[in-house]
């Protein structure tokens, strides 16, 4: 008890004593190098090793015997101890201190398509919009709904700015920190159609532009095209583009207006076979090399009323300059055997199979192919409009 009392007793002396204070345990972030910070380097009975440097923009400072060594990114104590590792090697047990004889101004980075590039002077409560509308916000060719901030950590996160002086104090206006890099992307202002049309290639975007203005651009589609699986992509995201409903069923819903950036693409109708009549799912089915009559029909799932010995199949000899259809039995491939019967496919191949109460009727197919705009992408594409049966 006694002992405990000298022990409150000098603690009370302590605190009553002028010019003592108790330590403040929470430490300050060590100071992280960075370019433009002035270093000085001593170094304690080596005095031609002692230096005063700049940080560099690529992060580095220059010392006597190492060269350019790396300074960004370390503390100075980090630094100091590198140095004298690395100075070990040349002289004996160098003591090494580092102290920042200059500080850097605080700053905020801006690249990409700003109206100014360059590092703008950060404020303590600085926002996104302030940084933007010091800078000028964006350039004719950047896109402000994607602006991006990245932090020291490397952490990063895009921002829409669009009309940004009204956005002061908003969810999307971000607090800034020192150190942060805005970057402004440049805004995507083409539009581009590639495959079966007449001039494919990039086109100038213009606001309101439709996809039949894209297509009126490249000098509209080629005969041989597959209107039925056109794609189109827009913010990286590829859906179906039905030409086929907007260019010959004249469905506008489909001329949707398109977005900076995007691609349409219209592929060759050849790339596919088509079966329909007496069959569960009429359709397009990808082709594949060596597929027979009996695959297509498989793959569309033939109806219980089908007529096997009346399947017919289109196929297009552009060096001909025809379209020839040729009958085949499967019956007799699948009661006897004959692989004749059940022919081998070309790619943009057309099998018809009839009904068993209507047999073949050329009125069935051409409605069908009519329909379907496979008259224009089979007999239209035929020099003279010529068939051969």
């Amino acid at each position: 008890m006694r002992r405990f009392a000298c022990y409150a007793l000098a603690l009370l002396m302590v605190l009553q004593t002028p010019g003592v204070v108790l330590a403040d345990n929470t430490a300050a972030p060590a100071y992280v190098l960075a370019p433009d910070d002035v270093v000085s380097v001593m170094v304690v009975n080596f005095p031609n090793l002692s230096t005063q440097a700049t940080v560099l923009p690529d992060g580095t400072i220059s010392v006597p015997i190492l060269g350019s060594v790396k300074a960004s990114g370390k503390t100075t104590e980090e630094l100091a101890q590198y140095l004298a590792r690395e100075w070990d090697r040349f002289v004996v047990r160098p003591s090494v201190t580092v102290s920042v004889t200059q500080k850097r101004k605080a700053a905020i980075v801006v690249n990409g398509f700003a109206a100014r590039l360059g590092a703008i002077e950060y404020r303590p409560g600085m926002r996104l919009s302030d940084a933007l509308a010091e800078v000028g916000g964006a350039s004719p060719a950047g896109d402000i709904t994607k602006v991006r901030v990245t932090r020291r950590s490397g952490e990063s996160q895009t921002y829409d700015m669009t009309d940004f002086s009204r956005l002061a104090g908003t969810e999307r206006d971000v607090l800034l920190q020192e150190g942060d890099i805005i970057f402004i992307p440049e805004r995507r202002t083409q539009v581009s159609v590639i495959g079966e049309v007449i001039r494919p290639g990039s086109f100038d975007y213009r606001d309101e532009m439709t996809v039949l203005d894209a297509l009126g651009l490249a000098g509209g589609v080629r005969e041989s095209a597959d209107l039925h699986a056109a794609t189109i992509e827009e913010d990286g995201v590829e859906r179906k583009l039905d030409l086929d409903a907007l260019l010959r069923k004249g469905d506008m819903s489909v001329n949707a207006k398109l977005k900076p950036g995007a691609r349409i693409m219209v592929p060759e109708w050849q790339n596919r076979t088509y079966v329909f009549g007496a069959v569960a799912r009429p359709g397009f089915y990808p082709y594949k090399e060596g597929d027979r009559i009996l695959d297509a029909l498989n793959a569309s799932g033939l109806a219980q009323n089908a007529e096997m010995r009346e399947v017919r199949v289109i196929r297009v000899d552009k060096t001909k300059g025809e379209a020839v259809v040729t009958r085949y039995n499967l019956e007799e491939f699948l009661k006897d055997g004959k692989m004749e019967a059940n022919a081998m496919l070309s790619a943009g191949d057309v099998v018809f199979i009839p009904d068993k109460k209507r047999g073949f009727q050329w009125q069935d197919a051409f409605a069908v192919m009519s329909g379907i705009g496979l008259i224009d992408q089979t007999i239209r594409i035929l020099t003279g409009n010529r068939y051969r049966y």
